[in-house]
């Protein structure tokens, strides 16, 4: 899977069944992905001397990058050594958010030379109260068994954070110039269109249908 909301699609946990081969390379990349984000926020917090001449800051970005590639490489193995479980569906989303939330938030309160914080905070607020309406809508939706697949609006909202957050990581004494600022305000508006997105295909694929069900 891609580090998308293709996997916005994945099992409730209360659906996961742990009977299947859940213990193969496509869920340990999975878990990889997750276990990543702690060294970026050491790295974001600290702002070490590293030996070699190396920034933290490459360094940070680099580990990002590689983070971001592991959705893609559990996905291959995933397909290529039919490795597709209900297990990996269920992880491949938390370790998404396990790795895009907590950099996101300590990005929020983490300044460089005394400059302003490297990701304004109203932004991760946006970002916040969006995963979680959409989390409420998907317990909702699988409680009353209604299928609530991710859409076109939900990859881009998920490329442009990455892409965002590489760009603070790799150049974070450039993330309040005016190009960034543009990308960040940019990834901003694509959240929020696509949090009124899911509410309209809320209303429209679970209340709606649900109601016409009592209604029956």
């Amino acid at each position: 899977m891609t580090l998308s909301e293709n996997s916005e699609q994945a099992a409730p946990a209360a659906e996961v069944s742990f009977g299947d081969k859940w213990l193969n390379a496509a869920n340990l990349i999975t878990a990889l992905r997750a276990f990543l984000a702690p060294p970026i926020i050491v790295l974001l917090i600290y702002q070490p001397d590293l030996p070699g001449g190396v920034e933290w800051s490459t360094l940070a970005g680099a580990i990002f990058v590689l983070a971001a590639l592991t959705d893609k490489a559990d996905g291959y193995f995933a397909r290529k050594y039919d490795q597709v479980t209900r297990v990996g569906e269920f992880l491949d989303p938390l370790a998404d958010k396990l790795l895009m939330i907590p950099i996101m938030v300590t990005l929020a309160f983490v300044r460089v030379d005394g400059g302003p914080n490297l990701l304004p905070l109203w932004v991760v607020i946006v970002v916040l109260a969006r995963e979680l309406l959409i989390s409420l809508f998907r317990v909702i939706g699988a409680r009353r068994s209604i299928s609530f697949p991710a859409s076109w609006s939900g990859k881009v909202k998920m490329l442009s954070q990455v892409v965002v957050v590489a760009v603070i990581l790799f150049f974070p004494t450039s993330a309040n110039d005016a190009w960034v600022l543009v990308l960040v305000y940019a990834m901003a508006a694509v959240t929020i269109y696509s949090g009124f997105d899911y509410v309209l295909r809320a209303r429209r694929e679970i209340f709606s249908r649900s109601g016409s069900a009592g209604a029956s």
